[in-house]
């Protein structure tokens, strides 16, 4: 039986239809490939290899996309095999490693 401590460990903030999404940074470089495409950051050499979904996210960020509602409404519609609220969790989980990584900037960068 596994261990527990009960430390509070603080969990991520969901996100609102109306949150502002991040926009590519200009040190962001994205090259499209047939299985997804490459992110790289000039300015850390961070580089991510990231599937045609997060492609696909890429892709739909400001100025196509204003808000995080609009962003997984448009991902809705394309994979309408794919439930809500796992397109919300998987969308605000690539945004959050976009922007730890340096790769987006948000309006408070």
């Amino acid at each position: 039986m596994p261990h527990r401590h009960p430390i509070d460990v603080p969990q991520p903030t969901e996100l609102n239809a109306e949150h502002p999404l991040p926009h590519p940074s200009p040190s962001a470089i994205f090259k499209e490939l047939d299985e997804g495409g490459v992110l790289l950051s000039t300015t850390n050499e961070v580089y991510f290899s990231v599937n045609p979904v997060g492609a696909r996210i890429w892709s739909l960020l400001p100025p196509v996309s204003r808000t995080f509602g609009e962003l997984c409404a448009r991902l809705e519609q394309q994979y309408p095999d794919a439930e809500s609220e796992r397109i919300r969790i998987d969308v605000q989980e690539f945004l959050e490693a976009l922007v730890a990584s340096g790769l987006v900037v948000t309006a408070s960068n």
